[in-house]
């Protein structure tokens, strides 16, 4: 069974079978806010759980991006504020059912019935500008990005505890992945934008948590084009 894994104190994560995804948990003083809560909301029904058993409350959740294994899950948090950028919104608005019919053709089993019956909720609070949330004593800086990996990315920054969220524009898991709705332009001006002010430690969207060495690595990539040609399945 996952467990929550520690970063730093006050922050960590919860490893979803979908590529090593990461849910983040962001912890104080009895508050706890979830980023990317993962495809399925029995799975994020669990993540919950582990939180709660703790003495902690969600307060909210951050989407990173509008893709379907970071943010399928949302509905296990239906009852507290969600937050994404407005792209990522308008993204899932248009193009989430068409996601899922994409997961449905590699899924099999139990997994594909869930992702047939899940709803799809959209983030109820659109990031255009960035927005500073508290969390018990905790800031978290929420900064959005993009286009870029997606058409509208999302960063977290903790700066009290030097750990910058920074969904799938770094990955350790994987080299970075294109699909249909990526800028690599902009993308490289995000990771110029984190090489400048994201904080020391990184937590990717997926694999383990890094420094800024990656940025230099998916940069030369991305100027190559030999990065991932698309989404992962």
């Amino acid at each position: 069974m996952p467990e929550l894994l520690p970063v730093v104190p006050g922050i960590d994560r919860w490893v979803m079978p979908e590529a090593a995804m990461n849910a983040v948990v962001i912890a104080d003083a009895g508050e706890a806010l979830v980023i990317d809560p993962g495809t399925l909301p029995s799975r994020a029904a669990e993540l919950r759980a582990a939180i709660e058993a703790r003495g902690d409350r969600v307060v909210g959740v951050v989407i990173t991006h509008a893709h379907w294994d970071h943010c399928f899950a949302l509905s296990a948090f239906g009852d507290v504020p969600s937050f994404a950028h407005p792209s990522a919104i308008a993204e899932l608005r248009a193009h989430g059912e068409a996601q899922r019919e994409a997961v449905l053709g590699f899924s099999t089993g139990a997994t594909a019935d869930a992702v047939r019956h899940l709803e799809i909720v959209l983030p109820g609070t659109a990031v255009p500008e960035p927005r500073t949330l508290r969390i018990g004593a905790l800031e978290v800086e929420l900064e959005p990005l993009g286009p870029a990996h997606t058409g509208g990315d999302l960063v977290a920054h903790v700066p009290a505890a030097a750990v910058t969220i920074a969904g799938d524009l770094v990955e350790t898991a994987d080299d970075p992945q294109l699909d249909g709705s990526t800028d690599v332009s902009g993308w490289l001006r995000a990771l110029d934008r984190l090489a400048a002010h994201a904080q020391p430690l990184l937590v990717p969207g997926h694999g383990e948590p890094c420094g800024h060495e990656r940025l230099a690595h998916h940069r030369a990539l991305l100027e190559s084009g030999r990065s991932g040609a698309a989404q992962r399945p």
